[in-house]
């Protein structure tokens, strides 16, 4: 996860994200600047375009089911559940600043104080390494599963374009570290470049080009993949394809 932004850069990115998410009030804005400051805002934004991608997927109910969640509220929940799985509980404590409880609130009791030595804490088992994937994958021997349907979503800037009467091919990599991911997965120390050859049918490719044209604009192409030997690359047929900008403009429109 990326380290604490300069202050000097906070308030640009935090701006553009309240913007994005909607969220006009002041302690959402305080909290998403923690955000930026705090995780940095390659980070943020990288949350960013991932609550904004489930949110156009029809989007996360809130705890109790009543009602789907706000933009902002997936965005919230994305940065709880990447910062918990991390570890890192006094960062979710710093960015929303939960209250103390009142000075005449009651106070919880107190647990009685154990007499005699205390217990010896039981040993915890080594982490995995991704170097004892092997093992695990070899224990999986021959009952391996049956996926019926693969979705991926990328979320970045396409490089140069090939665009032929029916279709349209570009190419897009993956590089640097991954992001946060539940605690005790094993994970390699250097993730390889990942490079994907995205198919586009011609007719979505014509309603986001004139969009890409702006250097700040973000594509999103939905879809599926497999892996293309022959080239070393994930092949992604793309299902649906939008940009940042036109997700905004559809949100605000009310469509």
């Amino acid at each position: 996860m990326s380290t604490a932004e300069p202050p000097a850069q906070v308030q640009p990115v935090a701006s553009q994200i309240a913007q994005a998410l909607g969220e006009s009030e002041r302690l959402p804005q305080a909290q998403i600047r923690r955000i930026v400051q705090a995780c940095g805002a390659a980070q943020a934004q990288a949350w960013l375009g991932e609550a904004l991608a489930i949110v156009e997927r029809g989007g996360l109910a809130t705890a109790d089911g009543a009602r789907p969640r706000t933009r902002g509220g997936v965005f919230f929940r994305l940065v709880r559940d990447a910062l918990r799985a991390d570890g890192r509980m006094d960062q979710i404590d710093q960015i929303f600043r939960y209250r103390k409880p009142p000075a005449g609130a009651p106070r919880r009791a107190a647990p009685a104080k154990r007499t005699g030595p205390k217990p010896a804490p039981a040993p915890a088992a080594p982490p995995a390494t991704w170097a004892e994937r092997g093992e695990r994958i070899a224990a999986s021997g021959p009952e391996i599963g049956k996926v019926t349907k693969v979705k991926v979503t990328l979320i970045g800037r396409p490089g140069k374009v090939v665009e032929r009467p029916d279709f349209t091919l570009l190419q897009m990599k993956h590089t640097g570290g991954l992001p946060a991911l539940p605690k005790g997965i094993p994970v390699p120390p250097h993730p390889p470049e990942t490079t994907y050859v995205v198919y586009i049918g011609a007719k979505q490719w014509r309603g986001v080009a004139e969009a890409l044209k702006q250097p700040d604009d973000i594509l999103i192409v939905e879809g599926t993949q497999f892996y293309d030997k022959e080239f070393e690359a994930i092949a992604v047929f793309a299902t649906n394809t939008s940009t940042r900008a036109q997700q905004q403009a559809k949100r605000a429109g009310g469509a």
